[in-house]
C-alpha cells in the first residue's frame, strides 16, 4: 500500500512538472508579444486544457491559452500557441517513428492479425511514416519562411498583423521549444512506466516506452475528442500493449488513470481558473 503512495505522488508530481514545462515553452513564446510572469503562463496553460475539452485533437487548447492575454494579442497568442503544439507534435512523430523502426519487426505478425490488414497494407503505412515525419521536420524548422511567403500573398494582407509573430521567431527559438517538448516526452514516459508498473503490466521498460511512443503517435494521428479520447486511448493501449501482457484490467487502469491526471484534473483547475476570471471581467 505504501509503495502504491509514493507511485501514486511521484506520477502526480510529473503531471504538474509536465505543464510546468508547457508554461515555460508558452513564456518564451509570449516574451515579445506580452511578458508573463511563469505563474501566469501556467495558468494560462490550464485554461488551455479546459478549453481543449470540448475541442477535436484539443485544437481549442490555443483559444484558452490566449485568453489570459491582453485583447490586443489574443488572436496573435493563438497563432503563436499553434507553433507550440506543432514543436511537440515534432518530438511525437519523430519519437514514434524511431520507436515503431525498433518495435516493427516484433510486432508486425500481431498487428497484421489484430487489424485484419495484409502485410502490403501495413507495410505502406510503415513507409508513409517516413514520409510524414520528414515533411513535417522541413516545415518545422521553415516556419518563419512560410510565413514570409504568406504576408506577400494579397489573400493575406488583411492578416498580416497575424503572421508578423511567425515572421519573427528566431530558429533558436523554435530549436529550444522543440527541447522543451522532447523534455516533456521524456516525463510522459517516465509517467507511463511508473503506472503501468503500479497496475501490474509485467513489460520490459525499455518495450514499455518503446510502445508508449507509438501509442501517442497514434492519438496524435486520430482526430478524437478529449471525452471520447479515454475510449480510443483503451483500445489502442491494448492493441499494442497486449501483444506482451495478457493483463487487460492493468493495461486499461494505466490509460484510464494517465488520462484523468494529465488531462482531466488540469483541466478542472483551469476551468475553475475561467470562472474567476470571468467573474473579475465582469465586476471591472
Amino acid at each position: 500500500m505504501a509503495t502504491a503512495f509514493w507511485y501514486l505522488l511521484f506520477i502526480t508530481i510529473f503531471t504538474a512538472f509536465n505543464w510546468g514545462l508547457e508554461a515555460f515553452k508558452w513564456k518564451l513564446l509570449t516574451h515579445k508579444l506580452q511578458p508573463l510572469s511563469f505563474k501566469a503562463a501556467y495558468a494560462a496553460i490550464l485554461t488551455g486544457q479546459a478549453v481543449s475539452f470540448s475541442s477535436i485533437n484539443r485544437v481549442g487548447e490555443s483559444i484558452g491559452k490566449s485568453m489570459l492575454l491582453s485583447d490586443g494579442n489574443r488572436l496573435k497568442g493563438v497563432v503563436l500557441s499553434f507553433v507550440a503544439s506543432a514543436s511537440q507534435l515534432l518530438v511525437t512523430l519523430l519519437v514514434g517513428l524511431v520507436a515503431t523502426i525498433w518495435l516493427f519487426p516484433s510486432i508486425r505478425v500481431a498487428l497484421q492479425e489484430q487489424l485484419h490488414v495484409s502485410e502490403d497494407v501495413l507495410s505502406g503505412l510503415y513507409a508513409s511514416l517516413f514520409v510524414v515525419v520528414g515533411l513535417f521536420i522541413l516545415c518545422y524548422a521553415a516556419i518563419p519562411f512560410f510565413a514570409n511567403k504568406l504576408a506577400k500573398r494579397s489573400f493575406f494582407s488583411k492578416y498580416v498583423f497575424l503572421i508578423t509573430s511567425l515572421q519573427s521567431i528566431p530558429k533558436r527559438l523554435l530549436f529550444q521549444l522543440s527541447l522543451i517538448s522532447g523534455a516533456r516526452y521524456l516525463v510522459f514516459l517516465f509517467q507511463y512506466l511508473l503506472i503501468f508498473t503500479l497496475c501490474g503490466v509485467m513489460i520490459d521498460a525499455s518495450t514499455i516506452m518503446a510502445l508508449t511512443a507509438i501509442l501517442f503517435l497514434i492519438l496524435a494521428i486520430i482526430p478524437t475528442l478529449t471525452l471520447a479520447e479515454l475510449g480510443i486511448r483503451g483500445k489502442v493501449s491494448l492493441l499494442l500493449f497486449g501483444i506482451y501482457s495478457s493483463n487487460t484490467l492493468g493495461i486499461l487502469a494505466a490509460a484510464g488513470g494517465i488520462w484523468l491526471l494529465n488531462l482531466i484534473i488540469p483541466a478542472c483547475l483551469g476551468g475553475i481558473i475561467l470562472l474567476r476570471l470571468q467573474y473579475f471581467r465582469k465586476r471591472s
